[in-house]
């Protein structure tokens, strides 16, 4: 396996798309805003759902104590810990990274409206250095700095995308603690979880699989 021509296919196949798009940076920055506007009413109704589930799940814990029912106890604490988890999204995933890749926060590649270049230039370095140098090769500087910031706006749109999918996952514990998804059980939620965290974290994930594959022999 050549990893070298795959990355100079993509490049060709990109190459036109990316040097037609040169030079509207205004549409790039509207396109960024909006990503970004997409991950904070996303927080924002996660937030809120979580919140809802919290004071549920509090009311429920606090009506199945006053009627001495301790087997109804489950159901509730779960929906106390989804909340939690919900209304502290960024934290949550904070958590998950720092078991994952040992780094103390995952990397937001689209914050506050505009694009974090660190987190493209340090997690994603071995990817995206790559890349940027056969565009510089094929095209020009210019046209390199235009493809850089497509891939910004790409990575930031799958992040808001599997952050959503970890606010599905999270609410699908709640679901299987009430009873509406037993046939599946909590394994669905959890690996769906699982699996957002590695989308919503795709500049170290992709920086993980660089390195996995680095030590097999396979260099970029």
């Amino acid at each position: 396996m050549n990893v070298r021509n795959v990355i100079t296919f993509l490049t060709l196949l990109f190459l036109p798309a990316v040097a037609f798009a040169f030079g509207n940076d205004a549409a790039d920055n509207a396109r960024i805003e909006l990503i970004s506007l997409g991950q904070t009413l996303t927080t924002v109704f996660g937030f809120l759902l979580g919140f809802v589930v919290f004071i549920a799940a509090g009311y429920k814990i606090a009506l199945a104590a006053n009627e001495n029912q301790k087997n109804k106890f489950i159901a509730p604490i779960v929906g106390l810990l989804a909340g939690t988890v919900m209304m502290n999204v960024f934290v949550t995933l904070d958590v998950f990274t720092a078991t994952f890749y040992g780094v103390d926060n995952f990397c937001q590649i689209i914050k506050d409206g505009s694009a974090v270049e660190s987190c493209m230039s340090d997690a994603m370095s071995g990817l995206t250095g790559e890349l940027k140098t056969r565009v510089e090769k094929l095209s020009s500087a210019s046209t390199a700095l235009a493809f850089m910031a497509q891939i910004t706006i790409i990575v930031g749109l799958i992040q808001v995308i599997g952050l959503i999918y970890f606010l599905v996952g999270a609410y699908g514990l709640v679901q299987v603690a009430n009873g509406s998804s037993k046939e599946s059980g909590y394994g669905k939620p959890i690996i769906t979880m699982f699996a957002s965290v590695l989308i919503v974290d795709i500049p170290h994930t992709a920086m993980l699989a660089i390195g996995t594959l680095e030590k097999i022999g396979i260099n970029f």
